[in-house]
């Protein structure tokens, strides 16, 4: 051989693994970016003043321009007023739910509020599971959420 063909074939070489190599890389199925799940806080008793600090989070977060509890509220996302009363509700499952509602339905358009954390994430799962029964508007606190 010619030391010009043995440059083409050395070229070929390279040039057959580097289109072998990058059709391995792109056949290969695309990996999905989960988000990791929820870092659960709480499995204590609400108190008062969780409840109170969650109302007070519900409130500073915008919930209640989305959502509607006892007649107060918004009308784009469901009525919260009663939305401890499903069992399968628990704490651990609504701070999933508020961090990450695709977690608990897939087609949800509801915003992650991924920026809730610790305590503020527990007070304000615990304000929501003791949502038991929707009051009627004309009988709810003026300060009620």
């Amino acid at each position: 051989m010619t030391k010009g063909t043995d440059k083409a074939v050395a070229l070929l070489m390279v040039g057959l693994t580097l289109g072998g190599t990058l059709t391995v890389a792109l056949a290969a199925p695309p990996k999905k970016h989960k988000k990791p799940p929820v870092k659960t806080t709480s499995t204590a008793k609400p108190t008062a003043a969780m409840l109170a600090a969650g109302a007070k989070v519900y409130e500073a977060t915008g919930c209640g321009g989305c959502h509607m509890i006892n007649g107060k509220g918004g009308a784009a996302g469901p009525d919260l007023s009663a939305t401890g009363a499903d069992p399968k509700h628990d704490v651990k499952w609504m701070e999933v739910q508020i961090v990450n509602p695709k977690a608990h339905q897939a087609d949800s358009s509801m915003p992650a509020a991924d920026s809730l954390k610790g305590k503020d994430l527990t007070n304000l799962a615990v304000y929501l599971v003791s949502l038991k029964k929707a009051i009627p508007a004309k009988d709810a606190p003026k300060d009620a959420p």
